[in-house]
């Protein structure tokens, strides 16, 4: 991580809470996330409930007195802080009353130290313009933290204003701080294609990829897709200083999910970048594949790469173990991907062809079945053919006899691929 992102958002979150410099409680980065994010519910908890009982006479107080007397008493008189921590014991309707009556730059100020889950009601019935206006000051002053502490709690209208009333920029960075991250999907909903368009191209000329990335793993599939097809349709610099900065940052683990998501026709132009073609930069996808499982998202990109490119990764491949074979093969079956894995098995090397060949000489009568269906189906024959080359002659008279109960049409055209690759044993087993 670099600029602003470190330390990291949790901590920030809690330095932001307490009044202190986040560099401060570096030593909190050793902590998981949620550890800090409980810390961080407690402290609110002891910061909003002491002298909860003198708060509320004070709120009860303003009952009393006109809206704008109480709004002047509590600018001049009481502050930011103070005022913030009466606004969740006030009726909705009555603090909304005294907020129009206080300055824009007094509530940026006060919506600092406010805890939105306990002024939730207030903030939900702002008039629009003015959540627009302090959204717009708090974007001006960098408050990102703050700013995503309301998202969830906002009507739609105010949001839409508050959208409106920020730039594209503090828009992606507000998003990454966001306090409720299941939000973020029904706050791209409300965006317009030509304002998510240029997004996209501000995460790459302000080098936001890291923000963007993060939005992407927490929208539906399908705005997911609208998303990934947007980027793809940009230049090549964008896709480029995408590819660049999963390359730098590590952020392939949130890349290939939104490749997935994809068009075919976004996918393809994805594949074919020549950035994307370079050694480090396939090794770096397979890694992160590796690390964190996303064999399926590995299998979809795989086919539509160049040649050259294809066959880096089947070297890379070498230097795979059986467990891991075992892995993307699971993948394949589960998410039916058997044609792009039997494609792509077919351009491996002897030693890893052998290893597959194996697996599926092994495998259960499920997945055999399917295997067989799908190759039919993408008539890939010649390349299942081309694996199973590499078993031995029983291991194919073992294999073709369990085949030998397919429907006719596949065990038909596996047996003219066999024929034609003269694989004796296997096509004799096929014909049994």
């Amino acid at each position: 991580m670099k600029g602003y992102l470190s330390p990291p958002v949790e901590v920030r979150k809690l330095a932001r809470l307490i009044g202190a410099d986040a560099e401060d409680l570096a030593y909190f980065e050793r902590l998981e996330g949620q550890t800090i994010r409980d810390l961080r519910d407690q402290v609110t908890v002891v910061m909003f409930d002491a002298d909860r009982q003198l708060l509320q006479r004070v709120a009860t107080a303003t009952k009393l007195i006109p809206a704008k007397l109480a709004a002047v008493i509590g600018e001049r008189a009481f502050g930011a802080l103070l005022c913030a921590r009466i606004t969740g014991l006030l009726d909705p309707s009555r603090a909304v009353d005294i907020a129009n009556h206080l300055p824009v730059t007094f509530l940026s100020d006060l919506s600092l130290h406010l805890d939105p889950r306990r002024a939730s009601r207030v903030i939900g019935e702002m008039p629009p313009a003015k959540v627009a206006a302090i959204a717009a000051e708090l974007a001006d002053s960098e408050e990102y933290i703050a700013m995503g502490g309301f998202v969830g709690h906002l009507s739609k209208a105010a949001l839409l204003a508050a959208l409106d009333a920020v730039d594209d920029e503090s828009l992606l960075r507000t998003a990454y701080v966001i306090e409720a991250k299941q939000n973020i999907a029904a706050l791209v909903a409300l965006l317009p294609e030509e304002r998510l368009d240029d997004i996209i191209a501000t995460a790459s000329s302000a080098d936001l990829w890291i923000e963007a990335l993060d939005v992407l793993d927490h929208v539906t599939e399908r705005q997911r897709g609208v998303l990934g097809d947007l980027a793809a349709a940009q230049d090549d610099e964008v896709l480029d200083s995408m590819v660049r900065a999963a390359l730098s940052d590590g952020l392939w683990s949130e890349v290939l999910p939104v490749v997935r998501a994809m068009s075919p026709e976004s996918r393809k132009r994805f594949a074919t970048l020549k950035s994307i073609q370079a050694r480090r930069v396939l090794k770096t996808i397979i890694e992160a594949a590796a690390e964190d499982s996303l064999w399926a998202e590995l299998l979809v990109l795989l086919p539509l790469l160049p040649t050259t490119a294809r066959r880096q990764v089947a070297a890379l491949a070498t230097a795979f173990d059986r467990g891991t074979f075992e892995e993307i093969m699971s993948s394949a079956h589960e998410e039916e991907l058997w044609p792009a894995l039997i494609a792509f098995a077919a351009e491996l090397d002897k030693g890893p062809r052998r290893e597959i060949a194996k697996l599926i000489d092994q495998s259960d009568a499920d997945v055999l079945e399917s295997l067989l269906s799908a190759v039919h189906d993408d008539s890939r024959e010649a390349d299942l053919v081309a694996v199973l080359r590499e078993l031995s002659a029983t291991g194919q008279r073992r294999l073709g006899t369990r085949i030998a109960a397919a429907p006719t049409e596949q065990l038909d055209a596996l047996t003219e691929a066999a024929e034609a690759a003269a694989l004796e044993p296997l096509r004799k087993a096929l014909t049994k």
